[in-house]
């Protein structure tokens, strides 16, 4: 079944444990992107590949809010958090979560709003459930 993104979650920890919503944020990337790595020996008659560890990263993206500063917050740690995504929150079974660092972003123009976006990489193993 497909579903719609408005109803997608993003959720920080920085302890680890119990993430919360990230306040003001209306977009997510996930990139799960393996590389392959060329092995082709004499005598073959086509390049050949294995697969390397999957590079696990993604962003995000909303608008600021003096009154919420929890990204860039979790931008300034030194230690990853717990961090989780959710396509659509009327399945909260169905999510990928793993450890992160998060960066952050601030974009401030005089004709919109101030829109906050940032990134983040793996900082251990990621999961997708169900």
């Amino acid at each position: 079944m497909i579903l719609t993104g408005t109803k997608g979650t993003i959720k920080y920890d920085p302890a680890g444990t119990t993430p919360l919503v990230l306040a003001n944020l209306n977009a997510w990337k996930l990139s799960w992107k393996t590389p392959k790595n060329k092995v082709t020996c004499f005598g073959a008659v086509n390049e050949v590949y294995v697969p390397g560890l999957p590079d696990v990263t993604g962003s995000m993206g909303g608008f600021w809010d003096s009154g919420n500063v929890q990204l860039f917050a979790a931008a300034r740690a030194v230690v990853p958090g717990l961090l989780e995504l959710a396509p659509n929150s009327t399945e909260p079974t169905f999510k990928f979560s793993g450890t992160a660092y998060l960066d952050a972003d601030l974009d401030c123009s005089v004709d919109g709003p101030p829109k906050i976006s940032g990134s983040w990489v793996a900082a251990g193993p990621w999961t997708e459930a169900p």
